[in-house]
Parts: structure tokens; sequence; C-alpha cells
């Protein structure tokens, strides 16, 4: 699979994974919406969550007395490792996973590369399924990685209109 494959791949992934979350809400309010990938960009994956979770997650927290934790409720909200659905869809990523390795070592700056198609693919998103992302904040995370925020504030800015921006960009303020 050449690069413009992977990321056409990745937009259709991306879609239908989606499209499979969605289907599964059951009224449930979306909130936001992340492609994740690991540090080595060997992985994508979809993330989605929404309000009714994130409450409940934070009603958890607050009954363990850890909500008072600084940063604690942001990370509840926009960590994708306690979101609703984490690699949501799998089965529409699992070729592109496979793939990758190939790529990934074949020239220098794959991993911006992989970032820059994972928001491209969110981008997609946007544009296919507006309705349902109206309200919706996107961005693409990197789990385990010192570069984590800096990228998941470059997507948000990429993908987002200027209100979600900025209240994804403030997350981490008390």
């Amino acid at each position: 699979m050449n690069r413009e494959q992977m990321r056409k791949a990745l937009r259709e992934a991306t879609v239908a994974a989606f499209d499979d979350a969605i289907g599964s809400l059951a009224g449930e309010r979306l909130y936001a919406v992340a492609l994740t990938t690991d540090d080595g960009a060997m992985s994508p994956g979809l993330c989605v969550t929404t309000v009714e979770h994130y409450e409940a997650k934070r009603s958890e927290a607050d009954a363990a007395d850890v909500l008072a934790s600084p940063g604690y409720d942001a990370y509840l909200r926009w960590d994708t490792a306690e979101w609703r659905d984490e690699l949501a869809g799998w089965e529409h990523f699992e070729p592109i996973s496979e793939a990758l390795p190939e790529e990934s070592d074949d020239a220098d700056g794959w991993f911006e590369e992989h970032i820059d198609a994972l928001t491209a693919a969110l981008a997609h998103l946007r544009a296919e399924r507006a309705e349902a992302l109206a309200g919706v904040t996107l961005f693409v995370s990197v789990t385990d990685s010192d570069e984590t925020e800096a990228i998941e504030n470059r997507s948000a800015r990429a993908l987002n209109p200027p209100e979600l921006t900025e209240r994804f960009l403030r997350r981490y303020e008390s």
C-alpha cells in the first residue's frame, strides 16, 4: 500500500468506524472524537465519547474523592483512555495498521506525515458527517508521547470552529 492509498484507506476507515460508533450511542450526546496513534505511528484508531459517559466517570471520581486533584476533571473529559469508546471500529483500521510497519521506516518525517494524514482524515469526517459533528470537538492524539499536547492543540486548531477550539485549548486551565 503506497502512502496515497494509505491516506485514502484512513479516510474511509475513519468514516466507517465513526458510523459504527455513532450507531451504538443510543441517544447519548457526542462531544468529542479523536484519532489516536502511538509514538511510533504504527496504529491509528478512532475514539469517541459522550456527555453521559463523562458525567458517569465524573460521578465515580467524585465518590472516590479524586476530583479535587488538579487537572483530574480535564483528564476525564479529554484523555481518550477515559472515553466511552477507545479504538472504536478497530476492524476498519486493522488493515492500515498491518501495512504501516512497512511504510513507517522508509523516510524521515514519517511521524509528521502520519499525524497530517490523521488530521486530514478527521477533516474529511467533519465534511462527510457535518450534521452529526456539529458542536463536537475533533483532534488527533498520541499515546505516551511528550508531543501529545502540542499535536492535540495543532490538530484541534485545524479541525474545529473557533468556539470549540478555544474551549479545547483552555482544557487544562483551572
